[in-house]
């Protein structure tokens, strides 16, 4: 880079700042944007400072893409990597660098030191670096600049006095040209405090870190400040892969579900009539408890089914069960998620509608998770989510951090207006309560449970609470046969509530009861009839006696009338005569 004296004319040119602030530019991060109310200080220098392999220079290829997508230009000048390196880079995130470079909407300025080049004074004199960029924003009009790796400079000034009075110039040429300008540097040797980059000169500031725990990394990004407006102030994680940059302010959600009267089918006509005669609400979140064995994974995939079957897209993620395992297992019960995968025959006509994300709990952070989950539900937009077994993000020494991501994790998912169905196994020691302790966030819970008895292992199902939807009271018995699963209803007798083959043994004991009782019911019948006619044979042998005897004496009543009769008539003869 040669040295010059002479004065810079980009910035004789550059235009004074506007009277009224201008509205900030999008970086094309939505979620970056979100942190800084709307983007970046218009027309002013930030600073985008971190180690290395942090995304400093996606972060900044994003910027200045986004501004290209949106029809405007950009110029790219780097410090550190070449041309070719950045639109191989560019592109392999997805960027059509090259398009535009040959379109003429980028232009890539290589302002890489050279130890041969000329040295003023053991200094190097910015301004014919400045002019070279001032002339090619000029060409292209562009409102949008990126200095990468400015730090690189460093090595050309044995003086730091001189190299901070240079980059205190170049932020003000910044601000002089009115260009929204992302500045990278490194955090090596302490350079941003020892020139007073991040407290005298940019605008805007945000600090990138990679934090290691538990030999996982999650890379970190903080707002340090912005001038001319507010922004989040807390610590954000954020993914960088193959994808891009993805961040979600994930520490300051609110809650704003959407409510939908729709209901999502089990593929379980027992677990639909638990649940009042239908499946749980759409966009509910739904919690199915159980220990090992009790078929958590199978209901899940069994409401999958269903749910592929009216032409809505499921995404299930398993965190203990690769793709082939799941389908292979889920087969035997008469459960062929196959059909509906994409590799499936589209002439199923649900080929499609299963995405199956197998990915290991201990490969990543829990935030690094969490914005993943979020990402694919963004970019597939399920009706579904399956989190299998959820609990497995949890099993970490950070009980109460696993805590804190599931709940934001549900809270984003319910904003997105997606059904949650998130298993979580449960200990044998356990009895039967949950350690997740999220149930303020769930809207169904349905727990399993095993019940062994005489040498036999049953399952049991229970709708623990269904906000909206008036569920069973009743612990039913819940099967896995391989034409699918069952749930029964609890045999309930003289001796109490049994399952399984005690069942089938208790209704032989009660039928073979109750065909006693109605043969001692048919005897005690018997004699009741026989008593009764005993006493209605004994009552007219009575009714007879009584008329006999009643004859005997209207008869001798007679007699004696009559003979009193004969007895009065002669006396009265007799007294007729003598008279």
């Amino acid at each position: 880079m040669p040295a010059s004296n002479h004065q810079d004319p980009a910035s004789d040119r550059a235009s004074p700042h506007p009277s009224s602030p201008r509205p900030p530019t999008p970086t094309g991060l939505s979620g970056l944007d979100a942190i800084l109310r709307g983007g970046l200080p218009a027309g002013r220098p930030s600073l985008l400072r971190g180690s290395a392999g942090t995304g400093k220079t996606v972060i900044a290829l994003s910027f200045l893409c986004h501004g290209i997508a949106q029809g405007e230009t950009g110029v790219f000048v780097t410090f550190d990597e070449s041309p070719e390196a950045l639109l191989d880079h560019a592109e392999g995130f997805g960027f059509p660098a090259r398009a535009d470079l040959a379109a003429g909407r980028l232009r890539i300025l290589d302002m890489r030191p050279q130890p041969n080049e000329v040295q003023v004074g053991e200094t190097i004199e910015l301004t014919a670096i400045l002019a070279r960029i001032g002339y090619a924003l000029d060409r292209l009009e562009s409102p949008r600049l990126v200095l990468d790796a400015i730090d690189a400079l460093e090595s050309g000034f044995a003086d730091s006095a001189n190299l901070r009075a240079e980059l205190t110039r170049v932020f003000d040429w910044i601000r002089e040209r009115a260009v929204t300008c992302i500045l990278t540097t490194g955090e090596q040797a302490e350079f941003s405090a020892r020139y007073g980059l991040e407290d005298y000169i940019a605008d805007c500031v945000i600090a990138l870190r990679q934090d290691v725990k538990d030999r996982i990394m999650t890379r970190v990004l903080r707002i340090v400040k912005r001038r001319g407006g507010g922004h989040g102030a807390n610590e954000y994680p954020f993914l960088l892969d193959s994808q891009g940059i993805f961040l979600i302010p994930v520490t300051g959600t609110t809650l704003q579900a959407r409510v939908s009267s729709q209901r999502l089918p089990t593929g379980i006509p027992g677990l639909d009539a638990m649940l009042g005669g239908g499946g749980p609400y759409a966009g509910s979140t739904i919690l199915i408890s159980g220990q090992a064995g009790t078929g958590k994974t199978s209901i899940s995939s069994s409401i999958a089914r269903a749910v592929c079957d009216t032409g809505q897209l499921v995404l299930y993620i398993s965190f203990e069960e690769s793709m082939d395992e799941l389908i292979r297992n889920q087969g035997s019960i008469g459960i062929d998620l196959a059909r509906y995968s994409d590799s499936a025959d589209s002439a199923t006509g649900c080929a499609g509608t299963l995405v199956m994300q197998p990915v290991r709990a201990v490969e990543f952070g829990l935030e690094e998770h969490l914005m993943r989950i979020i990402r694919s539900i963004r970019v597939l937009q399920p009706a579904l989510v399956i989190l299998d077994p959820v609990s497995s993000l949890s099993e970490r020494r950070d009980v109460s951090g696993a805590k804190e991501m599931l709940l934001r994790l549900l809270y984003l998912i319910k904003e997105e207006g997606v059904t949650t169905l998130a298993t979580e196994l449960l200990s044998d020691d356990s009895l039967g309560v949950s350690h997740l302790d999220v149930s303020s966030m769930i809207d169904v819970w349905i727990k399993l449970r095993r019940l062994e008895n005489d040498g036999e292992m049953n399952r049991l199902i229970t709708v623990i609470k269904a906000r909206g939807l008036p569920i069973s009271d009743q612990v039913k018995e819940f099967r896995i046969t391989p034409s699918g699963l069952q749930i029964i209803d609890p045999y309930m007798g003289e001796g109490g509530i049994v399952y399984g083959t005690a069942r089938i043994a208790r209704l032989a004991e009660d039928e073979e009861t109750l065909e006693q009782l109605r043969l001692d019911l048919d005897r005690a019948q018997q004699l009741r009839r026989e008593i009764e006619e005993i006493a209605a044979a004994s009552e007219r042998l009575n009714r007879a006696e009584r008329d006999a005897k009643a004859a005997d004496l209207d008869r001798q009543i007679a007699q004696i009338e009559s003979r009193l009769a004969r007895i009065t008539r002669a006396r009265a003869a007799i007294k007729r005569e003598r008279a």
